[in-house]
């Protein structure tokens, strides 16, 4: 969500005043730290062919890309007038969909037909992404913006607030009560991932930047990304083979998302909901909360470990691909 100062505020800003999709999730550091995990994790057949693409194995130099490409859609940010950029969005004006999934909290697990799924949100499109390199997929799509796409979207994927969506119903004195059942969830509002929970009186003071910088930076004591990816890498490496996942490895993203769903689940769980407010800025409704004492004692470790599969997963399916060429 919010990230390093100028670039995130500008966006923040312009997707709270017209309405655009989320903002970035794990921030700069977490989504880097992520492609540094991963980048050394890659085999050799795997970092040639990422060399072949970008000129470099740098992967951490394109995990943002999404992110920034979002941003031009409003001609802010970096690629604000990238020529690349600004195609891809004249492309595909509705990318900022891309990042997420939004599935109730009681759904048993991610089903790609399921009536919370859609053809473009961030499962499909790492599955497209995955196409893309192996020679499939939109013809649209460059290679280099198909590895942008695996890069950014597999961290978006573990990050639990853009699988896990908080559906609630507001009584007539005011009070959320959230609903979980997928069934009666179904024409209610959602948290917009847990962009609407406000634990403070700030524009940022909510809930899924919480996740995306606070708890990313307490884990490292720093916003660099150099920093967090070494704890990241040891924690895979103790988890050895049990983060590997099965089947074929072009619906892993599928089982991935599922494992968001749960740790979402302990997200909501240490907060208590207030009351329904409207945004004084014309925006989103705000929902206050309250965390329960020991929520980053019980949150922190699960970002953490969210954090460390991503890049273990990002490598693995890197490694995985059949690619082109």
């Amino acid at each position: 969500m919010k990230r390093h100062a100028a670039e995130l505020l500008s966006l923040c800003l312009l997707v709270l005043s017209v309405g655009a999709p989320r903002a970035y999730p794990w921030g700069v550091e977490g989504h880097k730290a992520i492609a540094l995990e991963a980048t050394r994790q890659l085999t050799p057949q795997a970092r040639a062919h990422v060399v072949q693409i970008l000129g470099s194995d740098d992967l951490a130099s394109i995990a943002v890309w999404m992110d920034q490409v979002r941003a031009a859609y409003f001609h802010q940010g970096p690629l604000g007038a990238d020529p690349e950029a600004l195609k891809f969005n004249a492309e595909f004006p509705k990318n900022g969909e891309w990042h997420y999934v939004d599935l109730p909290l009681g759904t048993k697990a991610y089903d790609p037909e399921g009536p919370y799924a859609t053809p473009h949100d961030v499962v499909h499109e790492i599955e497209e992404a995955v196409d893309v390199l192996e020679g499939h997929g939109d013809s649209r799509i460059t290679p280099r913006e198909a590895l942008c796409m695996l890069v950014h979207f597999v961290g978006d994927l573990h990050q639990p607030f853009h699988v896990g969506v908080g559906f609630y119903r507001v009584s007539a004195d005011g009070k959320v009560e959230l609903v979980t059942d997928p069934e009666q969830a179904k024409g209610l509002p959602g948290d917009r991932g847990g962009n609407a929970l406000f634990y403070g009186p700030g524009k940022y003071e909510e809930l899924h930047a919480y996740w995306d910088d606070t708890l990313v930076h307490k884990l490292a004591h720093s916003e660099d990304p150099a920093i967090l990816a070494p704890m990241l890498e040891a924690q895979a490496a103790a988890a050895g083979s049990s983060w590997k996942s099965a089947g074929d490895y072009h619906h892993w993203a599928e089982g991935w998302a599922t494992q968001s769903l749960v740790a979402a689940r302990t997200a909501y769980a240490g907060i208590m909901l207030g009351a329904e407010t409207p945004d004084p800025r014309g925006g989103i409704k705000r929902i206050a909360i309250t965390f329960k004492p020991d929520y980053d004692a019980v949150s922190e470790p699960v970002a953490e470990q969210r954090l460390a599969q991503a890049g273990f997963h990002l490598a693995e399916i890197l490694n995985a691909i059949h690619w082109q060429g």
